[in-house]
């Protein structure tokens, strides 16, 4: 029996099709979805209409990499808290200290009551990185040199006891 050609192109052309519809269709209907899920020893969600509310415990490692066009995050939860504040034990003391949080450089302002202060920058591991006395009114100082994180200016008088307090926050 003779089959023209015609046909047979039909028929290869239908069979191809036929296959190619049967994958895309296979993939399709069994893909997997990405919802967020974690392990964790405790954790809960809470939502009301304007703010929502989700923590874990027993998160290992939760680390932020950046590279300044990229960023890449681990963990379940990721925070992005910026706590800043100050503290004033001598009322009398005036002191202002801005941009906070901070990218480059700090700019510190005193009343004339707190000269002579002695000045601690400490980071959040307790560690004095920088000490000085206070000579001027105004003063700058460069944060380029210093990681990200929290740090705690101290201004002490000349007993050791501590005038004033500022959390500082380092962005970048």
């Amino acid at each position: 029996m003779y089959i023209p050609l015609f046909y047979v192109i039909i028929l290869f052309i239908m069979k191809k099709l036929l296959l190619g519809i049967t994958l895309f269709l296979s993939t399709v209907t069994i893909a997997q979805s990405v919802s967020p899920e974690v392990i964790a020893s405790a954790g809960a969600h809470f939502a009301i209409p304007t703010i929502q509310m989700s923590w874990t415990l027993g998160e290992p490692i939760t680390q932020t990499f950046s590279n300044g066009s990229a960023t890449l995050t681990q963990g379940f939860q990721q925070s992005n808290i910026s706590l800043v504040s100050v503290e004033n034990l001598d009322p009398l003391i005036e002191i202002r200290a801005y941009p906070n949080p901070i990218s480059d450089f700090l700019t510190i302002e005193l009343s004339d009551n707190a000269l002579n202060s002695e000045m601690q920058l400490i980071d959040a591991t307790g560690k004095v990185v920088l000490l000085g006395r206070v000579t001027a009114p105004k003063f700058i100082l460069d944060f380029t040199a210093y990681s990200k994180g929290t740090y705690y200016l101290n201004f002490k008088n000349e007993n050791g006891s501590i005038l004033h307090t500022i959390t500082l926050q380092k962005i970048n």
